[in-house]
């Protein structure tokens, strides 16, 4: 299991390298700049998966969780928390 922060820069960076073993990779953005995921290939912005609003999260499983990770958003922010089975289900919206 592993847990950890990312912050985007404006070129991609891996946050996680590849592991065969992975089973699950949750990440949550943390802040308002839009980052984009590059699964296995590296992040391009505007490109792939976008999260854009604050508390945006997705969950990879399965083959896709055992690629190297990237991320790219020039600031922007997120937590990441591997090896999990893991659900979210957002509360009330204000």
């Amino acid at each position: 299991m592993a847990a950890g922060n990312f912050t985007g820069t404006a070129s991609s960076a891996a946050i996680l390298a590849e592991d065969e073993y992975r089973e699950y990779v949750f990440l949550q953005k943390t802040n308002d700049t839009t980052v984009a995921l590059g699964i296995g290939t590296a992040a391009v912005a505007g490109k792939g998966i976008q999260l854009t609003n604050v508390n945006d999260t997705v969950l990879l499983t399965g083959p896709a969780a055992r690629n190297a990770i990237y991320v790219i958003g020039n600031g922007g922010t997120g937590t990441y928390q591997t090896d999990y089975d893991i659900a979210y289900t957002p509360g009330p919206t204000p």
